[in-house]
């Protein structure tokens, strides 16, 4: 008597499933990779001058300071350049294409990743 009752009166086992849950670990919710998108330093742009989305700029590295030129003229410099951009833009011969991504207007900075 004592087997049959206990198995008379003890809870049954419930699955469930927690769909939420389930929502979370599906991949695209939070598991969105970011697409591969070059470094970007911050650049001063020259007084009176004007830069756009997407121009194409010449980067100069001499003596330590890397500067953007467009043609001939100085537009800005990197405000603080890291060692590794400084050192790639030397190994290149001293210039290298940069790319102006965005355009701060009223502090007059911009973002400028390496070509």
């Amino acid at each position: 008597m004592g087997v049959e009752f206990l198995n008379r009166t003890k809870k049954t086992i419930r699955k469930h499933v927690d769909t939420k849950r389930a929502e979370l670990a599906t991949p695209g919710l939070f598991t969105v990779n970011p697409t591969n998108q070059p470094r970007r330093a911050i650049a001063s742009i020259s007084a009176g001058v004007n830069v756009a989305n997407g121009e194409v700029l010449i980067v100069e590295s001499k003596g330590g300071r890397v500067n953007l030129r467009r043609g001939n003229s100085v537009v800005g410099s990197f405000d603080n350049p890291a060692g590794d951009v400084i050192s790639a833009i030397e190994k290149s011969g001293g210039a290298a294409n940069g790319v102006v991504g965005r355009v701060h207007k009223l502090s007059k900075k911009a973002e400028v990743s390496l070509c």
